[in-house]
């Protein structure tokens, strides 16, 4: 008679399967990073980041996801939860350090002294080198080692790249500041409207007292900050060039792509510069949005790119366009909101030529199975943020049809492509089903 394993076994064995699969993903990382002839990462503030291929994000979701799961069985559930529900006092010393801008206060070569940090940021030496020091534990900022060297700090790859890009310090700090903040009341939203979740019942609304486009009327500088983050962004996990590679914009006839809510207009002025065929329309509803994108992209392209102010729940008055486009709008809205939306399309699709396309560029959420637990993730946080930010959501592919049926059975989903960190569906107005 043979007898299961016993539990110490088993796990012993996941663990020896789990740390042998991390070597084996890191070394055909490493491979592939020898192939593309591009550096392995380092700590280093001149460390370049990594390549930004399909192959490249498979091999590092698969190790996210690999690599964590065995860092949870080897902590265990306690020291998985300690760790994990600490993390606000992780993004209060982040909080500290991009609003008061330490990331500028040490230089890019060389280091400086904790009392030099202090005192360009106007805050006490004793928590600047607290900050300093517990950032460091997360490979941000590195005192220099040996006694002669003590409260000498220098950058690391991370603080560098923050250092060199005030977009991303923007999208940082906007994440730790309003975002932060609005987070910490989910739960009050919750018990104050626990059966309805839109922007005015948002933790969001909840904690600032108004909803987040209120808000950012209101304060004019954290809008201004948030048209900056938008860009910042792009350049985290959506990147442009899967945008640009998703769909075939080259076969597009020449004309113009309206970029509907497209606030500060950085993507459609990265998609201009690709496609020299096309022009841009870029609506938003914001006025300070457009004259942030104006400002912000005035130049070269002034000829090809110009900014529209149109509420996207009314008709949309542009009806010779190539292409109609919305990027992260969608997951802004609720269910009926989108319907709504779907609906200001018709009057200028049905004059359009036929075929014309409405490219929907947004989180697509997997089904089971689909993606890795770390891919997963990622989206299933996003959807989350847009809970704790709007009271909206991100939806499935079955979700976006379902919706776009439902504002006019003609709509038809032609093509989904969701291989990378955003989906792109695009989206046609047929004839009537019979």
């Amino acid at each position: 008679m043979t007898h299961p394993k016993s539990t110490t076994e088993s796990n012993s064995t996941d663990l020896l399967a789990l740390a042998k699969s991390v070597l084996t993903l890191t070394q055909s990382l490493i491979a592939h990073l020898s192939d593309l002839s591009h550096p392995c990462p380092s700590f280093q503030p001149t460390s370049s980041g990594p390549p930004l291929d399909l192959k490249y994000e498979s091999l590092r979701s698969q190790l996210n996801t690999t690599a964590t799961d065995l860092l949870r069985l080897v902590n265990g559930p306690k020291n998985t939860f300690r760790t994990l529900f600490c993390t606000h006092y992780d993004l209060a010393a982040y909080q500290v350090a991009l609003e008061l801008n330490f990331f500028g206060a040490v230089p890019l070569e060389g280091a400086v002294r904790v009392e030099d940090v202090a005192a360009k940021v106007g805050m006490d030496v004793d928590r600047v080198s607290r900050v300093l020091r517990f950032l460091g534990t997360h490979r941000v900022f590195k005192e220099l080692e040996g006694k002669d060297c003590r409260g000498m700090f220098e950058h690391t790859a991370a603080s560098a790249m923050v250092a060199r890009d005030h977009r991303l310090r923007d999208a940082f700090l906007m994440q730790a500041d309003e975002m932060f903040n609005a987070a910490s009341q989910t739960s009050t939203c919750v018990r104050n409207a626990p059966w309805e979740s839109n922007a005015v019942n948002s933790p969001f609304s909840t904690r600032h007292g108004m909803s987040l486009y209120q808000f950012y009327e209101k304060n004019r500088d954290k809008a201004a900050r948030f048209a900056s983050a938008m860009a910042g962004i792009t350049q985290l996990d959506r990147q442009v060039k899967e945008l640009r590679d998703e769909f075939d914009w080259g076969s597009l006839p020449k004309g113009s792509i309206v970029d509907v809510g497209g606030g500060s207009g950085h993507i459609s002025i990265s998609l201009a510069r690709a496609f020299p065929h096309l022009d841009f329309i870029i609506q938003d509803v914001s006025t300070l949005m457009l004259d942030q994108g104006t400002k912000l992209w005035a130049g070269d392209l002034q000829n090809r790119v110009r900014f529209m102010q149109h509420d996207f729940f009314q008709p949309q008055p542009i009806y010779n366009a190539s292409a109609f486009f919305m990027r992260q709008i969608m997951h802004n809205w609720t269910d009926v909101d989108c319907i709504r939306l779907f609906r200001a399309f018709i009057p200028a699709l049905e004059q359009c030529p036929k075929g014309t396309p409405l490219l929907i560029n947004d989180t697509i959420i997997p089904g089971p199975g689909e993606k890795t637990c770390f891919e997963e993730y990622q989206l299933r946080q996003l959807d989350i943020g847009m809970w704790v930010v709007l009271g909206a959501k991100q939806r499935s592919r079955e979700e976006f049809e379902m919706l776009m049926k439902e504002a006019d059975p003609r709509f038809r989903l032609v093509k989904v492509d969701s291989t990378g960190a955003m989906g792109l569906l695009e989206v046609h107005l047929g004839v009537q089903e019979r």
